[in-house]
């Protein structure tokens, strides 16, 4: 959903670059490990530079980036988590596996898939009218196995079965997906300019 709403990525490293002289460079990725004390922040860099096609977060090693030291330069602080990927129709999660420092593949079972899903419209499924607040996602249910996913971009809520074994691979947030992040930088491991696309993308308010 992000990705139709703003412009291709070259635009955007054009808005982040005026006034900064010489050119830099910009990558855009999912925040799997934030260290607020050290300012520190770790991406899985997205490798699809195609603003229309859905992010591929499938490159290693993570990237560490220094958080800029000018609060003007610096946008929220990223939520981490480990989720790369779901894929309901091959039945696949793909997760970050910081000790391994690799990807991990799991089967699920789907329990339920509903599509067509939109936090925007406040659709029942994700927004407690009551509290008027959206419904946290993921939701666990450690006697049965299952978690249940909401991908805002893609707009579907899925139910998936994992085997005990894998469901005691992660913590119940790190089933989720980390902030997506936008860094401009000139020197490799040191942002000038830091965005969190997630927490500051309007429509997913």
């Amino acid at each position: 959903m992000v990705r139709k709403i703003l412009p291709p990525l070259l635009v955007l490293a054009g808005l982040m670059l005026a006034g900064c002289g010489e050119y830099g460079k910009v990558e855009q990725g999912r925040t799997v490990a934030f260290d607020k004390e050290k300012a520190l922040v770790t991406i899985i860099v997205d490798n699809n530079l195609d603003s229309k096609k859905p992010p591929n977060y499938m490159t290693l090693p993570p990237h560490v980036y220094a958080l800029p030291t000018d609060p003007q330069e610096r946008g929220a602080d990223p939520t981490p988590s480990l989720r790369m990927n779901l894929d309901v129709e091959k039945k696949i999660i793909t997760m970050y596996n910081p000790q391994t420092k690799a990807f991990e593949d799991l089967p699920f079972e789907v329990v339920a898939d509903h599509k067509d899903v939109d936090l925007r419209r406040r659709h029942p499924l994700v927004w407690d009218a009551a509290t008027g607040k959206a419904i946290q996602f993921p939701r666990i249910d450690a006697a049965n196995k299952t978690i249940e996913i909401y991908s805002r971009r893609q707009m579907r809520l899925t139910s998936i079965k994992l085997s005990e074994a894998d469901f005691a691979k992660y913590k119940e947030k790190e089933w989720d997906a980390g902030d997506e992040v936008r860094i401009y930088y000139k020197e490799p491991g040191k942002s000038l300019r830091f965005m969190n696309i997630t927490k500051t993308d309007i429509s997913r308010r």
